[in-house]
């Protein structure tokens, strides 16, 4: 799932997408981050989820034999339909795991038509 771009690593996260009758839930895993790592743009009918970890500082005295906790870039984009509140999403990072909700517009939830004598 990973691949290698130039000296950073590229990382696809893993999402699970929910749903409701008024919105979508993406929840990314994206562990390592703080939220100040992590954009969210939206291009058109893509929302970009992009996010970078920095390599570990190695504490002073220290010298660092073996690693395996580099430096990589998340990046995952996902297809915006039209039935969709663009200006209403919102986004929370906790424990490691973004939360994009992403409302639906009126036109795409379900309604119930009343049946009238």
């Amino acid at each position: 799932m990973a691949n290698y771009c130039e000296n950073n690593r590229v990382v696809t996260p893993a999402v699970n997408i929910l749903e409701t009758e008024k919105d979508v839930m993406i929840e990314a895993e994206m562990a390592g981050l703080s939220k100040e790592d992590i954009s969210l743009d939206i291009e058109g009918d893509e929302l970009m989820v992009k996010g970078a970890r920095k390599a570990p500082a190695v504490p002073n005295g220290y010298t660092a034999v073996y690693t395996e906790r580099w430096p990589f870039e998340y990046s995952r984009t996902f297809i915006l339909g039209d039935e969709v509140k663009r200006e209403n999403i919102t986004a929370k990072y906790e424990s490691g795991i973004l939360k994009v909700v992403i409302p639906k517009s009126e036109k795409a939830q379900p309604r119930k038509i009343q049946v009238t004598d």
